[in-house]
């Protein structure tokens, strides 16, 4: 169990172990997610460093209902 109330900002294993989604989903989604807004990396002059996640509105964004669309 974590505690976001320490910080709201975690790894990806935590995000993903939380949210109960596969690593993959988050990849899949990643151009939906704000760079800044929903995830930074570690090292920003880095681009293969670890990605850190802000779990409150990564939940948000999953929780949101999605519009089903009528054929």
């Amino acid at each position: 169990m974590i505690n976001i109330k320490d910080s709201p900002w975690v790894t990806t294993k935590v995000a993903c172990d939380y949210l109960n989604v596969a690593r993959q989903t988050l990849n899949r989604n990643m151009d939906r997610f704000s760079y800044g807004v929903h995830y930074f990396r570690k090292d920003p002059g880095n681009n293969k460093s670890q990605l850190i996640w802000h779990l409150e509105r990564l939940e948000k964004f999953f929780c949101t209902p999605v519009r089903m669309y009528k054929n």
